[in-house]
């Protein structure tokens, strides 16, 4: 049920208090009905999108540029669902065991993951070769708030109050006893035997530093909050023309045929040969005849045969071409970190984040390797040419053109002085306080977080149901 006045109920005893209804807490909360235990989710955000309420997301990025903290996330119903993309894909094998996790373990929740986000369990992988794989994503068309909301309305087992800011969680000793909420210009402490920060790649460490500052005994001063900060760079790797009849006919029956880009990602084989971060390539479909023409001017340079072929084929509605894509994992750096500004905070007196990054040199060395071996392969094949732009292929930089998806700072781990949580997302050393959403990930792979954001939680359900019994 959706709460309109809190003082009727401020003193029910809810089992699980869930900060945060983006997917994280959304998705939780929907596993918990279906085992019948009830938990009140508080929400900061309004049903629908604010700009007094996006404010409180204003932060300070010191280091390289990146989108807006602001701009980059919502403080709603529903989180960033609220404008995501929706592209989902499951992060591969290799990433997820990375972890320390058991992959299957984690794919047993497939079937619900699709299920919340109205997707078809069916992912598509070809090998093209022993370094790439040809992939497919698929595209949730999924609001959180839209779908859900009507659900949460009805339920008898979740709560939701909105325009609930909480500022920290208060305890002792190893165990939460209250989280600090304010709603209404009125403040509340809420009791509950089981919490979960569910606010992002950005809020879950802030509140947590914001906890630690204010209860000197309840979490470990050598526990890294905030740092092993991530995203996806998204980058123009470089521009490239390639046959798809030649690649299908390649790949015979397993070729992936849909609307879209091409997708090439790279195996667990060229990560560890290479000593290279995983990566995707995404070639637009779209035909082009001015970018062709970009296109083959360059490869009349790089590859002067290739682009007199290539030329003479211009209006070929089979050719690909143009800017390739890419999607790159970021190293797991320990100085890229989240803290507390020391000066400025916001109306409810809480310190704003100062998000420290820079630019991952390994990154960069995996963008242009990466291309440089899938161009071979197309050389080898004689299926299309590439060319890397200047940049990547001196190693001098790469351009974001979007910073979105927002990873690390309580990473999972089992040391807790390069770790927050354990892999099953309690923070270490708490014996009730958990995390949940892409802030828990170890490593950023090249997928989209959302799909594995939504099977974290599913899998979080089940350890809370436990710990209640």
């Amino acid at each position: 049920m959706i709460i309109d006045n809190f003082e009727e109920i401020k003193n029910n005893l809810y089992p699980v208090i869930i900060v945060g209804s983006g997917p994280a807490g959304i998705s939780l909360a929907l596993k918990l009905e279906k085992q019948k235990i009830n938990c009140l989710i508080l929400e900061a955000g309004k049903e629908k999108y604010d700009h007094q309420s996006q404010q409180f997301y204003e932060g300070i990025v010191i280091g390289d540029s990146i989108t807006n903290l602001k701009h980059s996330r919502l403080r709603q119903l529903g989180g960033t669902s609220g404008h995501w993309g929706g592209w989902c894909k499951p992060m591969d094998r290799y990433n997820i065991e990375s972890w320390g996790l058991d992959y299957n373990e984690i794919s047993e929740y497939s079937d619900e993951t699709c299920d919340i986000l109205s997707l078809k369990n069916n992912f598509s992988k070809s090998q093209l070769n022993n370094y790439f794989n040809q992939i497919q994503f698929q595209y949730s068309k999924v609001r959180f708030a839209k779908k859900f909301l009507g659900i949460i309305q009805k339920s008898k087992y979740i709560s939701l109050v909105t325009n609930a800011h909480v500022s920290h969680f208060i305890g002792d000793n190893g165990v939460v006893k209250s989280v600090s909420v304010k709603i209404n210009e009125k403040d509340y402490s809420l009791k509950s035997k089981i919490f979960v920060s569910s606010c992002g790649g950005v809020e879950n460490s802030r509140i947590l530093l914001w906890t630690k500052e204010l209860n000197n005994n309840l979490i470990n001063k050598d526990i890294p909050i905030g740092n092993y900060w991530m995203t996806h760079p998204w980058i123009i790797g470089g521009i490239g023309v390639i046959k798809k009849k030649k690649l299908r006919k390649l790949l015979k029956d397993k070729f992936i045929d849909h609307d879209g880009p091409l997708h090439i990602a790279t195996s667990s084989n060229i990560v560890s040969e290479k000593k290279i971060l995983s990566g995707a390539i995404y070639m637009n479909a779209t035909e082009d005849n001015k970018i062709y023409k970009e296109v083959i001017k360059d490869l009349l340079c790089t590859s002067p045969e290739y682009g007199k072929k290539i030329a003479k084929k211009l209006f070929d509605k089979d050719l690909k071409c143009g800017n390739i894509f890419m999607n790159l994992e970021e190293e797991a750096n320990r100085n890229n970190r989240i803290t507390l500004h020391k000066n400025i905070k916001d109306k409810n007196g809480i310190p704003i984040t100062q998000l420290f990054y820079k630019k991952s040199p390994k990154t960069l060395f995996s963008a242009k390797t990466i291309m440089q071996e899938f161009g071979k392969f197309l050389i080898n094949k004689d299926i299309g040419r590439i060319a890397l732009k200047k940049e990547i292929e001196n190693l001098e930089n790469y351009e974001n053109l979007g910073v979105h998806h927002h990873m690390g700072g309580t990473r999972m781990g089992d040391d807790l002085t390069k770790s927050v949580v354990d892999k099953n997302l309690k923070v270490h050393e708490i014996k009730n306080l958990y995390v949940a959403g892409s802030s828990v990930f170890k490593s950023s792979g090249y997928s989209n977080p959302t799909y594995t954001i939504v099977q974290l939680s599913l899998r979080l359900s089940n350890e809370i149901k436990k710990k209640i019994s």
